[in-house]
């Protein structure tokens, strides 16, 4: 990703819970491993039961998570998914549809593995960050 790309993105990534904390350096370091994806109105961003090998972040747009026919939660620009996928490559959780049209960060399991083996407080943030909407998701799956 280009400089003005990560010099664009970085602010951004470090209003996301998941990246608050980290230095502009590391930010950037993060936005230089991401691909800015575009995704229509109705288009399958990921799907329930599909092997996940990537993390997305919302940079604009809104999409709509789904487990089977519930609806799990509506997500917007600074709301990410997928993060469960950068450590263990198992089927996707949930399905998830843009509702707008939508740009994403996306950043592959391999990029961010490499990331973390550079600069383990990335990792560190994202854990608690991980262990939040785990409690939220069993929560809202229980009731």
């Amino acid at each position: 990703m280009a400089k003005e790309s990560q010099a664009r993105l970085a602010p951004m990534l470090g209003k996301v819970s998941l990246f608050k904390g980290l230095k502009d350096k590391q930010l950037k370091k993060i936005a230089a491993g991401g691909k800015e994806l575009l995704y229509s109105p109705g288009q399958v961003i990921v799907e329930e039961g599909a092997i996940g090998v990537g993390f997305y972040l919302i940079l604009e747009g809104t999409v709509e998570v789904r487990k089977g026919k519930k609806t799990l939660a509506q997500l917007k620009a600074g709301d990410f998914f997928g993060e469960m996928s950068l450590f263990d490559e198992q089927p996707r959780s949930a399905s998830v549809s843009a509702l707008t049209e939508t740009i994403c960060l996306g950043i592959t399991s391999w990029s961010f593995i490499g990331m973390v083996k550079s600069d383990p407080d990335i990792a560190v943030n994202m854990m608690k960050e991980m262990a939040v909407r785990l409690r939220r998701t069993d929560k809202a799956l229980a009731e």
